[in-house]
């Protein structure tokens, strides 16, 4: 079909209004592009230029220094740390807003600042670092020079830790165990008890068992015991527990999974226990409250200890044993769980405290 000549022009008239359009639009993109544009400066002719007193400056000279951080002084600070029952160690560490001098400065400084003590050898620490091992004999020489240093630090030894390894240090250092606190046990006492220990039990243990239960009867059955898994730490913890068991019940606190465990040990080694003497806890209707009589030994997990915590503590309990104590802190902060508060509430009231563990723990 044709188009009629009005239709022709009609569609060149459009197409002229269209292309004038956008011309249109194509200037004003370019104007606004100029706009930015940064105009050439008119070149000023030399006897209208300013003259400005000109300054030499020599060759070695930056026109344009830099400004100079001024540097950190240089200090370091020492950790005193028990590292073996007659010796501690001295490790150099940094200081926060100081420069650190290096290791070997480090040792040096502290050779000239202890120049009255002589290291008995050096040591790696935690860190990777060195460090100088001295006698537990002269820590409070090596204490007092780094007090009378005012460019080195120091972090002592908590008070309580080194008061504990200094008395028990005593029975290194005469070569024989030497009671040093009320609850300790003399040998003779303790070979009294080990002598009355079960024929089958005492065969039964292996030396360095054997060595271990002793271990716990000197210190007064308050101990932990750390052999790795498949030791015999159960054994020697029946053990312990069997020399005071003329003076009350056994409680035994342990994940729930190993509550009938702990049953068949006990009636094992201790043959003379009837199965109604050793009682187990898994609920509220368990509660060793509601028995007439209380058993010779209660085996308890550490949920059910929580949840009937006011009838435990009411009780009174010759000897405490906790497995996997791992899980047990001493700082009873708010944040700590209530399982754990309650396993230290009780053990507040016992005697004796024997610990087990063979799953190395971070400090907390």
């Amino acid at each position: 079909m044709e188009i009629t000549e009005e239709q022709r022009e009609r569609a060149e008239t459009n197409r002229l209004v269209a292309l004038a359009k956008r011309k249109a639009l194509a200037e004003a993109a370019a104007r606004r592009q100029d706009a930015w544009k940064l105009f050439k400066c008119r070149k000023v002719s030399p006897e209208h230029q300013p003259t400005f007193p000109k300054f030499k400056t020599p060759s070695s000279m930056d026109p344009f220094p830099k400004p100079q951080t001024p540097p950190f002084p240089e200090k370091f600070r020492v950790r005193l740390e028990i590292c073996s029952p007659d010796s501690f160690s001295v490790s150099p560490l940094d200081v926060e807003g100081f420069a650190y001098p290096g290791e070997a400065a480090c040792l040096e400084k502290l050779n000239d600042c202890l120049s009255d003590v002589i290291p008995s050898h050096y040591t790696q620490n935690h860190g990777g670092s060195k460090a100088g091992v001295y006698k537990l004999r002269d820590y409070d020489v090596v204490l007092r020079c780094l007090k009378n240093s005012k460019d080195i630090g120091y972090e002592e030894i908590p008070w309580g830790t080194l008061n504990v390894v200094e008395r028990l240090s005593h029975s290194l250092i005469a070569g024989r165990w030497v009671p040093c606190r009320p609850e300790h046990l003399s040998d003779d006492k303790v070979n009294e008890l080990i002598g009355k220990l079960p024929k089958m039990l005492l065969d039964a243990l292996l030396p360095f068992q054997l060595e271990g239960v002793r271990f716990g009867l000197q210190r007064g059955g308050l101990c932990l015991i750390a052999d790795e898994m498949g030791l015999g730490k159960t054994l020697q913890a029946i053990a312990i527990a069997y020399c005071f068991m003329n003076e009350g019940s056994i409680l035994v606190v342990c994940p729930a999974v190993l509550r009938f465990s702990w049953a068949e040990e006990l009636e094992r080694w201790l043959p003379f226990c009837l199965p109604a003497d050793i009682h187990l806890v898994f609920g509220h209707r368990d509660n060793p409250a509601h028995l007439t009589r209380c058993p010779r030994v209660v085996v308890i997990s550490y949920t059910m200890l929580h949840r009937l915590r006011k009838s435990m503590l009411e009780r009174e309990w010759a000897i405490l044993i906790v497995d996997e104590s791992h899980h047990i802190r001493c700082t009873k902060k708010s944040s700590e769980p209530e399982e754990i508060k309650v396993v230290l509430d009780v053990a507040t009231k016992v005697k004796h405290i024997v610990l087990l563990s063979g799953t190395p723990s971070l400090s907390r």
